[in-house]
């Protein structure tokens, strides 16, 4: 008899999924995917909500409403999938109270990592803005096969990402809010054997562990 899945492998199952479906969409639905537009100007991230309404607004003027709508679709979709795996995560966490799966030290890492990406691009494009720059056009940023090839594996990652985050936040929180002393003396153990006692998130249970005590 097999036991359960993971929350960790259930997240991995889910969004691979979610890229297997997506994927086959595209292929049986998308239509001169390779064809590059001349009307489009490169763009930085499909996370940005301009770079959405650029690529909707390149595909109508190109007269392609079809791969437009798929684009819609598949962007609602991956958007979907992250929050969605959020609250998952979130939610798993606080009804279990489990140790953490991707620890505080590694959370941050990735948040920061995120957060400068995202300033760098907004960035680039103030500054291509400000220049009053416009890039080639029609070469590979411009082909809307590669839009789906980006973004499709990417919205896995981060949705991935965001559950074992949102887990560990809402399990932590869940804890510090039942304030069980022995959960909590558990939860200090656990994080010092698997993240180390240097790690922040050892640390943050020890201040947790010793505000209880003074409680």
């Amino acid at each position: 008899m097999t036991g359960k899945l993971s929350f960790r492998a259930s997240a991995t199952l889910i969004v691979c999924g979610y890229a297997v479906i997506a994927a086959l969409l595209v292929l049986a639905a998308g239509q001169n995917l390779g064809q590059g537009l001349s009307n489009y100007a490169q763009q930085v991230s499909w996370l940005m909500p301009e770079t959405t309404t650029a690529r909707l607004a390149a595909l109508r003027q190109a007269g392609r409403p079809e791969t437009a709508a798929l684009y819609a679709l598949v962007a609602a979709a991956s958007w979907g999938l992250i929050a969605a795996m959020s609250a998952a995560g979130f939610a798993w966490g606080v009804l279990h109270k489990g140790e953490s799966l991707l620890g505080l030290d590694k959370a941050l890492t990735y948040l920061a990592a995120l957060s400068g990406l995202y300033a760098l691009s907004t960035c680039l494009t103030m500054g291509l803005s400000a220049a009053h720059l416009t890039l080639p056009r029609e070469g590979l940023h411009a082909i809307p096969g590669l839009w789906f090839a980006t973004m499709i594996p990417s919205a896995a990652v981060l949705a991935r990402c965001a559950a074992l985050i949102a887990h560990d936040a809402g399990s932590l929180l869940a804890i510090v809010i039942a304030a069980e002393p022995g959960r909590i003396a558990q939860l200090v153990e656990a994080t010092e054997a698997a993240r180390g006692v240097d790690s922040v998130e050892a640390k943050l249970a020890r201040r947790v562990a010793a505000a209880r005590v003074r409680a």
